[in-house]
């Protein structure tokens, strides 16, 4: 089936919070096609340091193409992409490589630093992050929160010289078959969660990129979990940008999101029925 777009994400799970106009460009210069490493779609690209959508140029893109690849833990080398003329998703790439091949994001001939600030992993465990999750699942509801962080980076978004902590955080007491073709059952207390931590004046304030909360079993949107893929600049304008994958029994999907003050948009994305 084909791809959709996040409007119609959201009407399925209910997950992913943040928005935007969606502003194409038309200007001329090289478009860096960007394709998202964990479900292999062609998410769209930049040009000038706008974001393009990839029906503008998908038809017109060589195959196969060169593309420089990028990890949580930096560049990673080129990597070879085809497209994959048989997958029922219009917009799928594949790459020759073995099961263990590193994840993250490949970009198109990108003529600037890619990774200008290297993320930092922080520990599952970090006191500041369980509590930051933990109190946040208490606002939404659930009394005793089992905190799952299974996620957690923190780096310097936009050059400012202040360091944002990436929060992932996924529970789900009956476990997760993402894209098994098997709906899943959820458990009260059950959640996914992406928080981005960041100094806003004086104060450290909550962003909320993804979340679902099911304060009852089974009640709720289609269960899925949030993956972050990359934290990289995409488009050459000097900040970081955050890319996140996410699949359930019979979906996936990928964003791009940009964060301007305490303001996140999605600024690209694909997603598939499987």
């Amino acid at each position: 089936m084909a791809r959709h777009g996040i409007p119609a994400r959201i009407a399925v799970a209910a997950l992913l919070l943040v928005g935007g106009a969606r502003v194409a460009t038309s200007a001329p210069g090289e478009i860096h096609a960007i394709v998202e490493m964990n479900e292999h779609c062609l998410i769209g690209g930049s040009q000038n340091q706008k974001w393009v959508f990839a029906d503008r140029f998908q038809k017109s893109l060589k195959s196969p193409a060169t593309f420089a690849r990028y990890t949580l833990k930096g560049p990673a080398g080129e990597v070879t992409l085809s497209r994959n003329t048989e997958s029922e998703c219009h917009d799928a790439w594949t790459e020759k490589a073995t099961p263990d091949s590193p994840a993250g994001i490949a970009i198109q001939s990108p003529s600037w630093n890619v990774m200008p600030r290297l993320p930092e992993a922080i520990d599952a465990g970090d006191p500041a992050a369980v509590q930051a999750v933990g109190d946040f699942l208490k606002q939404e509801g659930i009394q005793n929160p089992d905190v799952k962080i299974t996620q957690a980076y923190r780096v310097d978004l936009d050059g400012d010289g202040k360091k944002e902590d990436v929060i992932v955080a996924n529970r789900y007491a009956r476990g997760l078959r993402e894209l098994s073709g098997v709906a899943n059952e959820t458990s009260a207390g059950d959640y996914t969660l992406v928080l981005v931590r960041k100094n806003i004046g004086e104060k450290v304030q909550n962003i909320v990129l993804a979340k679902a909360v099911w304060l009852k079993a089974n009640e709720g949107p289609l269960p899925r979990a949030n993956h972050l893929s990359a934290i990289a600049d995409l488009n050459g304008d000097g900040a970081m940008e955050l890319v996140f994958y996410d699949a359930y029994h019979e979906g996936s999907g990928s964003v791009v999101i940009e964060i301007k003050g305490s303001k996140a948009t999605t600024v690209l994305d694909c997603s598939c029925e499987h």
